[in-house]
């Protein structure tokens, strides 16, 4: 093969070289979508999440999250319920970066219904409401409920991002509170209105009331894995 060939043969291949890697490069940029898919556990229960990058800065997200836990024999006061804590929290929640494309954010947004507990007397007890003693013949059946209202600001930090070149798996987490105070009931099948036991019943929600209103929110820790398309 003579010289000549050879400079062609290596000018054809130089020139290949160059068209091709800038189509490289665009496929890899096409192939992030900036999609994540994330599961997590904490202090909402378990749920999954997706979020999407919408610039290098900014980034949203829509959550579920369900639990249930119950405990029995619990006691509130001078009284013992059967507990059962229903956590069932769905978030739609703005991420901002302070870095492009990063993974720090801070993060706001709304969140339902993060818990609600429920309770029933342990049967065939006996009950103190506002230091008045009533048996469960005299009460009937006495049930107690402490829930969050049907939507919440909620504010936070974490670290993850759905921000990908090349997709894959990435660990996600949370940390925040969602803002709002529960609402406290407590209620008896026998207490008919205006009655001693009634007035009773009243007097001790209030008490309760002031306890649960003493906590400003709902924490919110957690953790988990994410995969970016």
């Amino acid at each position: 093969m003579s010289i000549r060939s050879i400079s062609i043969c290596a000018a054809v291949v130089v020139l290949a070289g160059a068209q091709t890697r800038p189509l490289q490069a665009q496929g890899n940029q096409g192939h992030a979508s900036d999609i994540g898919i994330a599961v997590r556990a904490g202090s909402l229960g378990i749920g999954g999440e997706v979020s999407k990058l919408m610039a290098s800065h900014i980034g949203v997200r829509v959550g579920i999250n369900y639990f249930t836990l119950t405990d029995n024999g619990q006691s509130l006061g001078d009284n013992k319920f059967d507990l059962k804590a229903e956590l069932r929290a769905f978030s739609a929640l703005i991420d901002l970066y302070p870095g492009p494309r990063g993974s720090f954010h801070l993060t706001g947004g709304i969140m339902t219904k993060p818990a609600k507990i429920s309770g029933t007397g342990v049967g065939n007890s006996s009950y103190s409401f506002n230091s008045n003693h009533y048996t469960s013949t005299q009460t009937g059946a006495v049930t107690i409920a402490a829930e969050y209202g049907s939507a919440l600001p909620y504010v936070g930090i974490g670290f993850g991002t759905a921000a990908s070149s090349h997709g894959g798996l990435s660990f996600v987490f949370d940390l925040g509170v969602a803002i709002g105070k529960p609402t406290f009931t407590l209620t008896a099948a026998n207490a008919t209105s205006g009655s001693a036991l009634d007035t009773d019943l009243k007097a001790e929600a209030v008490k309760r009331q002031d306890d649960v209103s003493k906590v400003p929110g709902y924490p919110v820790l957690a953790i988990g894995f994410m995969y970016r398309f």
